[in-house]
Parts: C-alpha cells; sequence; structure tokens
C-alpha cells in the first residue's frame, strides 16, 4: 500500500510540461529560442535575468494599477499593468493563490494590448520580455508580446480540487475521490488533468478501491505516456487489483489466548459439604 502511494504521489514532480516553445510562424520561432525560463525563477533571482530577452508561461489573473515613473520607465498612461501566476504552481494551495506576480507591463501602443485587456483569469499565455528594473528585490518586466495557449484552469474546476483536498486531509477518501473526478475536465492544461487523476487514484487506493484507482492511472499515463514512475505505480495498481487487501477478513478473528469452545460443558457433580454427615454423604452416593 505504501509503495503504492509513493509512487502516485512522486508521479506529479515527475511530469515534464510539453513543449510550449515549439516552432510556429513569423517572428515567435526566433524569440522562444532565445532563452525559455519559468516565471519563479526570475523572481528568485531577478538580476540574473536584466536586460536578457526571455520567454515564460504564466495563468493570468487581473489587470492591475502599479506604476513608478521615478525609478522605472512604466507609467500608468504609457503601460498596461498586469498580474499573473507561474504556469506549474498550484493555485488550489492559499498561500501560492495569494502569491501572483504584480509586476508585468505592456505597451499601450501595443497591438496585443487590447488583447490583454480582454484577458480572463487563469487564462494561459507564452510572455515574450525583458526585466527592464529591479526595485526592492523585485524584478519589473516588461511584457514585448503575449501568445496564447489552449487548456486552462476553471474556477468550477479549482472549487473542487479545495474540496477534495480538505476531505483528504479527515480522511474521507470516497468523497475526495468524486470531487476529483468533477474537477477533471478535457479542457484543463495535462499537467492539472493529471494532478486530478493521480489525486484520485491516491484516495480510491487508500479506500481499497484499487480497480477504480486503476483506471484513473490509466488515463494519466493516456496523457503522459513517457513518465516511467507513473507506468510503475500503474503496474503497482493492477496487481493489487488482482489481489486485494481485505480487510474484512479481520472481522471476527479469534483473539491471541482464545481458545476453541469444546461442546457444552458437563455438569460436574456436587461437592459435599464440609459439615455433611457420613450417613447423608452415602445418601447422596446412592442417589
Amino acid at each position: 500500500m505504501k509503495t503504492l502511494m509513493s509512487l502516485v504521489l512522486l508521479t506529479m514532480t515527475l511530469i515534464a510540461p510539453s513543449s510550449l516553445f515549439a516552432q510556429g510562424e513569423g517572428w515567435w520561432d526566433d524569440l522562444y529560442e532565445q532563452r525559455p525560463v519559468t516565471l519563479d525563477q526570475v523572481r528568485a533571482e531577478p538580476h540574473a535575468f536584466r536586460n536578457i530577452d526571455i520567454s515564460f508561461v504564466v495563468q493570468f489573473n487581473a489587470i492591475g494599477a502599479i506604476d513608478n515613473p521615478y525609478y522605472t520607465r512604466f507609467e500608468r498612461d504609457q503601460y498596461v499593468n498586469f498580474s499573473a501566476w507561474d504556469d506549474a504552481v498550484h493555485l488550489w494551495q492559499r498561500a501560492v493563490y495569494k502569491d501572483s506576480f504584480p509586476y508585468l507591463f505592456m505597451s499601450r501602443i501595443s497591438k496585443q494590448s487590447q488583447e490583454l485587456l480582454r484577458a480572463t483569469r487563469y487564462q494561459r499565455f507564452v510572455v515574450a520580455g525583458r526585466v527592464s528594473s529591479v526595485f526592492r528585490g523585485q524584478p519589473w518586466i516588461e511584457v514585448m508580446g503575449i501568445k496564447p495557449l489552449k487548456g486552462a484552469l476553471t474556477e468550477p474546476s479549482l472549487i473542487h480540487i479545495v474540496k477534495a483536498n480538505e476531505l483528504k486531509k479527515i480522511r474521507r477518501f470516497d468523497a475526495a475521490a468524486g470531487e476529483f473526478a468533477l474537477a477533471h475536465i478535457p479542457s484543463l492544461p495535462v499537467t492539472v488533468r493529471t494532478e486530478c487523476l493521480t489525486q484520485q487514484a491516491y484516495c480510491l487506493s487508500m479506500a481499497n478501491r484499487y480497480n477504480d484507482a486503476l483506471r484513473s492511472l490509466q488515463q494519466a499515463v493516456a496523457l503522459n505516456p513517457k513518465n516511467d514512475t507513473l507506468k510503475k505505480a500503474c503496474a503497482l495498481c493492477a496487481k493489487k487489483a488482482k489481489n486485494p487487501r481485505r480487510r474484512a477478513r479481520f472481522v471476527g478473528a479469534k483473539s491471541k489466548g482464545a481458545k476453541p469452545a469444546a461442546g457444552p460443558t458437563p455438569k460436574k457433580a456436587p461437592k459435599a459439604d464440609s459439615q455433611t454427615t457420613p450417613s447423608e454423604t452415602k445418601a447422596v452416593i446412592k442417589k
């Protein structure tokens, strides 16, 4: 059981995102080849990326109103400010959700600024830009272009995942598996779909529902055919499904020191009372 659970949980750390910087058309080809990074990497080491053309994937949060014309080039009248999350983060974690990055700026004269203003929360984009300034330890990123990507988290799916994780904490595994199943829809990004499926498999396994867990893992393998750890978890779950551990075998089991019953206990002859006279004792024996 522990081995299977460990494998299922490990798969999430090994799932590689699909190639988001594949060649396309026009100026994007050259741009992607320059320096693909993650937003979290830029936040962790902003000086390392200063004035370097970079590209990364984000989940859009909201249009903002941040500017700083005294220490940066970004003025509200000239730039659209917006916030976003790194594409790989788990937004169903409260601390992560509250930690969106707010220092992204696109010129208002850019043709894509209107597309940015129409963006919806959780929509995913490839962002091309550079760290223009570093102020108080934070990178201020000038965005030169954005490219929308397919697949995005939805508010209903996010709510179901949050509920599922809360149910999992209190060991209501059947209910948690149901919430993960409701969260899983085809329009989600592959990483989020895989998270739902593997977590659902974990909960089903904890509930001794190995056949159902196997189906979830098989779907996850179909989404990630090169993930060997996920395949190994699937094979182990298949083995468990053939020989499930039965909790019922312990029901009604004999206690360690108990002795088997040997039928009805024979009645013992009454003991002679110490005050019985010899003549009375003979009378009892004759009877």
